[in-house]
């Protein structure tokens, strides 16, 4: 039985702490459902919504109708606003922004000096940075 119960315990994954144990709390959206986590230095204006396992970080502003959903982190400097949408497990991160309608999404990472507007859409495994997209699929 020890043998069963020492193997259990070995093989459960370890959940690593919000935002790399950065202080804050977990929203609750205009809507009343259970937000993401927010960290206090991060910036969330009310009209967001933020799924239930999506991480806002560090200095990240998301304002206007953006959604942040999935397991989708934000961090460093990033912003994204408008009616933008960040999914999936995809990462926005440094200086990176995205707004309009763009969409971020599957395991897509944007940063550097990245800017996505208007109706781009970045999915897959794709890795944007240091240049403004404003039309297109980028996967």
């Amino acid at each position: 039985m020890m043998k069963y119960a020492l193997a259990t315990l070995i093989s459960l994954p370890l959940l690593a702490a919000p935002c790399a144990g950065q202080e804050g709390e977990y929203r609750i959206n205009a809507d009343g459902s259970q937000g993401g986590f927010v960290a206090t230095t991060a910036y969330v204006s009310d009209s967001v919504y933020i799924g239930e396992n999506a991480q806002i970080c560090d200095k990240a502003q998301i304002t206007g109708h953006a959604k942040i959903t999935g397991n989708a982190i934000i961090s460093d400097y990033a912003k994204v606003w408008g009616n933008a949408h960040v999914y999936g497990d995809a990462e926005v991160f440094d200086t990176a922004s995205v707004w309009e309608n763009a969409k971020v999404y599957g395991q897509a990472q944007v940063y550097g000096f990245a800017g996505l507007k208007g109706n781009v859409e970045v999915y897959g495994i794709a890795r944007m940075f240091d240049a403004t997209y404003s039309s297109g699929r980028y996967y």
